[in-house]
């Protein structure tokens, strides 16, 4: 590729780089900025003009006038424009809070600097130099402490909401010469990923640490969790000092477990152990009849056949279906919230216990269903839609097929 051609993509990539929305609004506060610092630039040269005239009127209003741009275009641009900056390529930029150390340090060295200018004393500005470049020392090491640090978190791919669940936390140090030390890692709030602070004491350079830890999501949905930060009050604890950490990540939070004790399973046959008036497969004696020659003779009922005389054989009841279809119904008004989510539980729960028990499952909502399946993929499809589901007051009943032992969750009045 030739110069020319460079130069031309590089060009119109800046271009559309410029004319994006966002971009568009940072380049009309910076040009209106930089405009009305003009003005208060010549303002204030006119000022320093006249003062040397002996026209002190004019002079003191031209400077009031910069004065006054200076400090509108301080309040009302600069923060503006801060907003849209990339902070993250300063290697020593970080979040800073000063510790009671900090304080008593500080107020040290206040007293030193009063006292070294009412007394003069050469000693005492010695002493004060060497306190000032104890806190640059300070800073300098702390932002070398946070440099090159590359944080990696494992999670599960999904979890249970209100159960802890394992994590583990990857700090690689990538400093050629610099370890890095006294370091807390914590979860940011907003993120609603929730775990242990832990301590890691020391990374060696070109080195890692790995710790595990429990970790806890409140509710269900779907979680991006994108930072992490990390604290430390190193090297002498005058600072708290932090600096967020991306980790990029995914998990999926089904609904809570209700255990299955608390669950109400009167017309579910969880265990199939239920006769029916009919004839079938089961377990359970159903009645003795006479033999005839197309009976097997492994239910020959012998003691019956000697008391009798004559050859009896016996029939055994069925057992109830273990096809279960579970209705969820996804109305609900808005102060309703609480009880919807204790009914995606419900379902969640019956549908997981019942699983487990070998029972094919299906779950039909007016916007989703699945088919009969007792396996475990089936149990985590129908999880992860249950972790995303959402109310509407909209939302039409599912149509129910009658079927023996189903259930139907709702929160419309007489249903459920």
């Amino acid at each position: 590729m030739s110069f020319a051609s460079t130069l031309k993509t590089t060009f119109y990539g800046l271009r559309d780089r410029v004319l994006e929305e966002g971009n568009r609004e940072m380049w009309k506060n910076f040009i209106t900025s930089i405009g009305l610092l003009s003005i208060a630039m010549l303002s204030a040269l006119y000022s320093s003009s006249v003062a040397r005239d002996g026209r002190m009127w004019a002079a003191g209003t031209s400077a009031i006038a910069a004065l006054a741009i200076a400090i509108w275009v301080g309040i009302r641009f600069v923060p503006r424009l801060a907003a849209n900056v990339e902070w993250d390529w300063l290697p020593f930029f970080s979040q800073y809070h000063v510790t009671r150390e900090g304080w008593i340090y500080f107020g040290g060295l206040i007293v030193v600097v009063f006292a070294a200018i009412n007394t003069n004393n050469n000693l005492l500005y010695m002493v004060l130099s060497a306190l000032m470049a104890v806190l640059l020392l300070s800073g300098f090491l702390s932002g070398v402490n946070f440099r090159l640090l590359k944080v990696e978190l494992r999670i599960p791919p999904h979890c249970f909401a209100g159960e802890s669940f394992p994590i583990s936390l990857q700090i690689q140090n990538r400093k050629t010469l610099f370890p890095s030390f006294s370091m807390s890692v914590e979860h940011i709030d907003e993120s609603g990923f929730l775990f242990q602070s832990f301590y890691v004491a020391w990374v060696r350079a070109h080195g890692q640490a790995f710790q595990p830890a429990e970790a806890m999501l409140r509710y269900r949905g779907r979680y991006e969790i994108r930072k992490i930060k990390i604290l430390s009050r190193y090297p002498f604890g005058f600072f708290l000092k932090g600096k967020e950490y991306p980790v990029n990540t995914e998990c999926v939070c089904y609904p809570e477990i209700i255990p299955q004790e608390h669950l109400n399973f009167a017309a579910v046959d969880i265990m199939g152990s239920n006769r029916r008036f009919d004839r079938g497969l089961g377990n359970d004696l159903y009645m003795i009849r006479d033999y005839l020659p197309s009976d097997s003779a492994r239910h020959v009922h012998w003691k019956a056949s000697a008391k009798t005389a004559t050859l009896k054989t016996r029939e055994f009841a069925a057992e109830e279906n273990r096809r279960v279809p579970v209705y969820l119904d996804r109305f609900g008004r808005v102060d309703q919230m609480q009880e919807f989510e204790r009914l995606v539980s419900c379902a969640a729960s019956l549908v997981f216990h019942m699983i487990q028990d070998g029972i094919e499952v299906a779950l039909i909502t007016d916007e989703w269903s699945s088919r009969f399946d007792s396996s475990e993929i089936h149990l985590h499809s129908i999880l992860n839609y249950l972790a995303t589901v959402q109310r509407s007051n909209a939302a039409v009943p599912p149509v129910a097929e009658g079927r023996d032992g189903a259930r139907r969750l709702s929160l419309r009045k007489g249903q459920g």
